[in-house]
């Protein structure tokens, strides 16, 4: 085991970058694609499964330590600064170009690096894309008749660029990967679109999550040039919020000076604090020299620039979380930035429709973990859940109700999923542990169900060529197998005890009904959580009802369709087989997710304090802290 660890972090490479090697093979392999595909797919999923094993060991040990980093901590980064396998450090030497050389003592360069890793946060969504491309592969080869090799590669593609949003550990380097994928995305409804509006559809999904995207760039750089590395002004060292807390520079007069800016995230998280630490340590200096020298001219005028200062700092904070928050709210996305949704949904073919659901999705709440709350967490705390918790609640009702009035079977899943990740989103508002890990888990869970359901999508419109619901009915008789997988990823989508989404869906509504939440917002988004899961059972089993049920009813076909092939079997029993295990003992992955998800936790904790320390201390007693 110690040997396979040293090769680890070149693991790491080839999980991003075999996907991209695929992909180009696959593109010039004409008609043989459709039988090559599935065989590369499988490949990645074993290359991803090695990684998995090794890594979650790592971070199941890692759940039973103390944490008390400030920032996240990658496994198996290419380039790692220590040189030890061993000791790893969680940092890279790998940079694409440098902005300013070091600087003086320890202050790193400014650089754009790449900085690829694994955590508990990522981990389970690497694994995650690889299972569920496989899916979405053995689903396509009966329809990818048309131009296969560009197909199966843009799919391929589309992987690649997923998979390395949810590695990167720059800042840079996760957007232009997050952007990057709407170039596949938008060639693939375009080009293979089952609708007569596909460019439409494709060309307004690309420019709205264009937009959000420039949004989210837009605060990316501001973060970056407003948290620079805080540097020592006596030595030149990097200095951290523990620094600043115990006075190193307060009770001396002095204060940390400006350093090389920095894309790491975990440098950033630890910058972020830092200066926030520092502005208010220096406004309680300040008020310390006035009480002592009494209010005088000079004493006034310190304090007052003091509190100036940290105000500036927190009101930018504010509009730097609003604009980093636009790209990803839209990527989810989040009621009422889905308007792009129906059109690209309903003209995707069903594979595609299935990675932008299940995955796609998932870059941005991931984008919330990983970007907007540990590096604008104070303004996380004081907007989080009052305006995006609300919206997530709307989410909730509002996608729910358009789902029951769909008559298109994917528009229902689509309107679901809306639904579902409106949850999520509430969730990660909450700021506390329940809702934090309950949305690490749910990313999985959701991604499962919703990959699984558009999976099921694709039979209906591979032998019918439609999927309106009115036209079927009493499908159980006739496809007796695929009726039956239906209803267990239906029943787990729900949240049914003993299938999947029941354990994370209760965290994520236990996180909105903590004393501390209901103290600042009611027990109006609790109820809106709990509302939601009771309506994903209405209209799911309405649909069910209708088109499994009753007389049976078929569009015309040529020829007389078949119950499930041994692919699709694959395809609906592997995602069915894992939502019963993830049912039933979820407790390794939410164990490894567990240290990554404090780390945040500790981050939040403090911003909370700060501004709410009611809720904190409802949430928080003394014995507990």
């Amino acid at each position: 085991m110690e040997r396979l660890h040293e090769f680890l972090p070149l693991v790491v490479l080839l999980v991003l970058a075999v996907p991209f090697a695929f992909a180009a093979l696959l593109a010039v392999s004409g008609r043989a694609s459709r039988r090559v595909a599935p065989l590369l797919a499988l490949l990645h999923m074993g290359l991803t499964a090695v990684l998995a094993v090794c890594a979650a060991n790592v971070l199941l040990d890692r759940a039973d330590a103390p944490t008390d980093r400030i920032g996240f901590q990658p496994l198996y980064v290419p380039g790692d600064s220590s040189g030890e396998t061993k000791k790893q450090s969680g940092a890279t030497t790998w940079s694409l170009f440098t902005l300013t050389p070091p600087g003086e003592g320890t202050a790193p360069a400014s650089a754009v690096q790449f900085f690829i890793g694994v955590d508990g946060l990522n981990l389970w969504l690497v694994v995650l894309t690889s299972f569920l491309t496989y899916i979405a592969v053995l689903v396509s080869r009966k329809s990818a008749t048309d131009r296969p090799a560009g197909y199966f590669a843009w799919l391929f593609a589309l992987q690649g660029f997923i998979t390395g949003a949810f590695l990167s550990f720059d800042l840079l380097l996760f957007y232009l990967f997050f952007e990057l994928t709407l170039v596949p995305t938008f060639f693939l409804i375009g080009g293979w679109g089952v609708g007569g509006g596909k460019r439409d559809a494709a060309r307004k999904f690309f420019l709205y999550t264009l937009l959000g995207g420039l949004l989210t760039l837009t605060g990316i750089i501001g973060l970056v040039l407003t948290n620079p590395t805080p540097v020592s002004p006596s030595t030149g060292k990097v200095v951290g919020p523990n620094d600043v807390a115990l006075n190193q520079f307060g009770r001396a007069g002095t204060f940390p000076t400006v350093g090389p800016v920095t894309f790491s995230i975990p440098q950033l998280m630890r910058n972020a604090e830092t200066w926030v630490v520092a502005h208010r340590e220096r406004m309680k200096v300040t008020a310390e020299k006035a009480a002592v020298a009494g209010a005088t001219p000079e004493t006034v005028a310190g304090a007052d620039a003091a509190g100036a200062a940290l105000d500036r700092h927190m009101s930018l904070q504010m509009w730097l979380f609003f604009a980093l928050i636009a790209g990803f709210v839209v990527k989810i996305p989040l009621v009422p930035f889905h308007t792009w949704l129906p059109g690209a949904y309903a003209e995707a073919p069903p594979a595609v429709t299935l990675m932008m659901s299940a995955l796609m999705a998932k870059l941005g709440t991931l984008g919330l973990m990983r970007v907007v709350l540990p590096l604008c967490p104070d303004a996380a705390v004081e907007y989080g859940l009052p305006v995006f918790g609300f919206l997530g609640a709307v989410g909730i009702i509002y996608a729910a109700l358009c789902a029951y009035s769909q008559r298109d079977i994917k528009l229902v899943f689509a309107y679901s999923s809306v639904s579902h990740l409106g949850l999520l989103v509430l969730g990660i508002f909450a700021l506390n542990r329940e809702g934090l890990l309950g949305a690490s888990l749910h990313m999985i869970n959701h991604g499962l169900t919703a990959g699984a359901l558009f999976a099921l999508v694709a039979f209906l419109a591979d032998r019918y060529k439609t999927t309106d619901s009115n036209a079927f009915g009493g499908l159980t008789a006739k496809f007796p197998r695929y009726a039956f997988f239906m209803f267990v990823i239906a029943l787990a989508s729900v949240g049914l005890p003993g299938l999947n989404g029941f354990v994370s869906e209760m965290m994520l509504i236990a996180s909105v009904m903590t004393p501390g939440n209901t103290y600042l917002v009611g027990y109006g988004l609790a109820v809106a959580a709990a509302a939601g899961i009771f309506l994903s059972a209405w209209y799911l089993f309405t649909m069910i009802r209708k088109v499994f049920f009753g007389p049976l009813q078929t569009p015309p076909v040529a020829a007389e369709p078949t119950d499930i092939t041994l692919s699709e079997g694959l395809a609906f029993g592997l995602p069915a087989v894992l939502c019963l295990v993830l049912g039933l003992y979820p407790q390794p992955i939410l164990r490894s997710m567990e240290g990554d998800v404090a780390a945040l936790q500790q981050r939040l904790d403090a911003a909370r304090y700060r501004q709410y320390p009611k809720s904190f201390e409802l949430e928080h007693p003394p014995a507990q802290r």
